[in-house]
């Protein structure tokens, strides 16, 4: 007995491979944050338009988390001691720089990615910032560092650089001009799976923080 595949549903079964290649990245990035002699540790919980972002002290406790919203674009602090949540104005106006930027194809392995280096040039800012990137689905990112909205060169030479879509940085470590190193990022763990959704909601119980 012959069994018979209609077109589409063959065209659906060559197609499947490519669609689950494509899926954007679900799970956990840890990472640390070097500035001088102070280390800190952080971890981004990712699923969907949906970031929660915790910050870990040297005793491994949380002692910090904002909850990111990249469709909507908005930010909630959440203060665990406290049982508070605050709503995260951005009302600073979006920094242009001007850099040059170099994708050089040199390849380095890091936290389980092949990844290329870019070294990207802000001589205005008095900044060159080498990063490390992978390729992994990683849609999250660029919409997080544009709703986050922050003022630090490592976020907004990462903007600036075209292609950065789907792309992480496992490593970016931000120099003067002359040199000197001002900090660095460093992933030191990327785990995939599925993350509850509570993750990303305002825990229950938790009351609003109001200014005078």
């Amino acid at each position: 007995m012959k069994t018979y595949v209609r077109p589409l549903a063959l065209l659906a079964l060559a197609a499947a491979p490519l669609f689950a290649a494509a899926q954007a990245f679900e799970g956990v990035v840890e990472f640390t944050k070097t500035t001088g002699p102070v280390v800190t540790s952080y971890k981004y919980f990712v699923k969907g338009d949906h970031v929660r972002i915790e910050e870990i002290n040297a005793r491994g406790e949380v002692q910090g988390i904002m909850l990111v919203d990249n469709r909507d674009k908005t930010v909630v602090a959440l203060s665990l001691d406290r049982k508070l949540y605050m709503d995260v104005p951005n009302m600073r106006l979006p920094k242009d720089v001007e850099t040059s930027v170099e994708k050089s194809g040199e390849m380095k392995d890091l936290a389980g990615y092949k990844c290329e280096k870019w070294v990207v040039k802000g001589p205005k800012e008095d900044r060159v910032i080498t990063y490390w990137v992978a390729a992994d689905e990683f849609n999250f990112f660029v919409p997080m560092l544009e709703t986050l909205n922050r003022k630090e060169e490592s976020a907004l030479f990462f903007l600036d650089v075209p292609g950065n879509k789907g792309l992480f940085p496992m490593l970016a470590v931000e120099n003067k001009m002359d040199g000197a190193e001002v900090s660095r990022l460093e992933v030191t763990k990327v785990t995939k799976g599925a993350q509850k959704p509570g993750l990303f909601e305002i825990p229950p119980g938790f009351n609003k923080f109001e200014r005078n």
